[in-house]
């Protein structure tokens, strides 16, 4: 049954008109509106809604306008309430509440002002001295009201919520925010039919409340339908442009679905809002499924300015690699090590980059570290390499079992570089255990990465006489 209302509601607003049209004292087009007056709440309150609208909006041509409204009637406290609602938001704002408290001192209107500034200040006890000011002078003033209900609400007062948005409804029942504000209360406890009815009721009147469209959003994917929330959550975006958690949001929604392109869109537009290493992250990864690598390109360029975890900085290298910059993939994937060095992807990743230029010796170690993940690449190149792990009883036997191992990777690279020729000379520190602690090339005349990879790890592997600490010396020459 709510697939059909959610459906039936989705097409409605899809049908409906922008905007809130009617309200007096409302500023239409380029003409000066009638003022408000003081006592007539509902036109104020409708007013407020599309304030905030053009807020989210960004238009500042709709603060020009309420200005010139108030300009044109100095005397009329709602006129000039409502041109300082819509300045932006800030001190300048509560400043200008106060001073209309202090003009016109019989109104409500300046303390309901200051008390929606304080509810997103979260300055509670001012919240409640500003309705009771505003209460005091206009009892009827049901503006007040629902921002007591909004605080009651951010402070987990439900009840006190549910009675006050009430409260609001009795006097004005085609008020939205109220309406929307019994839709978040319904949903929180758990009421999906009365959070879809009131969110649904809220924005029948009017469709410029984005949370309204994103709560709907929320109930279609829990009924799985997940094409009808992409379609509300693009209500909330539209709505609210500069909300970057909408846009986030859809992003997600979008790119489960499968519609890279869309997804990329709203990760770009949240990017521009914010960058953070996520988002910049998740905008790469979505523009390289799109094929885009001048999009992905730029966003790794800007994740690599900031702090990106480990698995960023692996999509960093990653690129990094698709583009041919070997240097750049070995150095992200470094960073990628920095905060997690035993990590299978980062060090398979790395060994790969050596291996791509060649570099015999650090491939070994990182396809080691790698566990595994890298093991058949592993087993590929130690045998490549001749890799034995030989114990001998005298290093002079040692020196002969690795002298028999580095030929035979020799003379396969002779067969490939027959001008191959020249000195290895290393150098081994060994424990009282008979293993190598330290390895370090002397000499390498050769300049042949596998030949060279050879000698040190067979070095590096080998058992060496327990009880006999020390640093050895041992030294191949190769000659064509």
């Amino acid at each position: 049954m709510r697939r059909a209302a959610l459906a039936l509601a989705l097409s409605t607003f899809a049908c409906a008109s922008s905007g809130v049209s009617g309200l007096t004292g409302a500023p239409r087009g380029r003409g000066k509106p009638a003022p408000v007056p003081v006592t007539d709440f509902v036109a104020v309150s409708r007013a407020l809604t599309e304030i905030d609208a053009a807020d989210r909006q960004g238009n500042l041509e709709d603060e020009v306008r309420w200005a010139q409204s108030a300009e044109a009637a100095p005397e009329d406290a709602a006129a000039q309430f409502l041109a300082i609602a819509a300045q932006p938001s800030g001190d300048d704002r509560w400043n200008g509440f106060r001073d209309l408290s202090l003009q016109f001192q019989r109104t409500c209107l300046p303390w309901v002002g200051m008390a929606r500034i304080y509810v997103s200040w979260r300055l509670w006890d001012q919240v409640d001295k500003s309705i009771t000011e505003a209460l005091q002078r206009e009892p009827a003033c049901f503006l007040a009201v629902r921002v007591r209900a909004e605080m009651a609400e951010a402070r987990g007062r439900a009840d006190d919520a549910v009675k006050d948005f009430q409260a609001v409804l009795a006097a004005d029942p085609q008020n939205p925010e109220a309406h929307f504000g019994l839709a978040r209360l319904a949903r929180a406890r758990g009421d999906l039919e009365t959070a879809h009815a009131e969110a649904a009721k809220a924005l029948e009147i009017a469709r410029t409340l984005p949370g309204a469209w994103a709560l709907l959003g929320d109930l279609s994917l829990e009924l799985g339908e997940p094409a009808m929330a992409i379609d509300f959550w693009k209500g909330a975006v539209a709505q609210a442009p500069r909300d970057r958690a909408a846009r986030v949001s859809l992003a997600r929604l979008l790119a489960a679905q499968g519609d890279q392109p869309g997804a990329m869109e709203q990760w770009q537009a949240a990017v521009e809002l914010k960058e953070d290493a996520e988002s910049l992250a998740a905008l790469a990864d979505v523009a390289h499924a799109c094929g885009d690598g001048k999009v992905e390109q730029k966003a790794l360029e800007r994740l690599t300015q900031l702090k990106p975890s480990p698995a960023q900085w692996r999509r960093v290298a990653e690129v990094r690699v698709s583009a041919g910059d070997l240097s750049g993939a070995e150095r992200a994937y470094r960073r990628a090590q920095d905060g997690a060095p035993r990590d299978p992807a980062t060090n398979l990743g790395l060994a790969k980059v050596y291996l791509a230029r060649g570099e015999a010796q650090p491939a070994v170690e990182a396809l080691r570290a790698a566990g595994p993940a890298g093991q058949a690449d592993l087993s590929t190149l130690e045998k490549r390499l001749n890799l034995s792990r030989v114990a001998k009883g005298d290093t002079g036997a040692l020196q002969k079992a690795i002298q028999a191992l580095i030929d035979k990777t020799y003379r396969t690279r002779l067969a490939e570089t027959p001008s191959l020729s020249g000195t290895i000379r290393v150098r081994v520190t060994v424990d009282a255990a008979g293993v190598a602690t330290l390895v370090e090339l002397l000499e390498d005349s050769i300049h042949d990465p596998d030949v060279r990879a050879c000698a040190y790890w067979n070095l590096r592997d080998a058992t060496y006489p327990t009880e006999r600490p020390g640093r050895y010396s041992f030294s191949f020459t190769f000659r064509k």
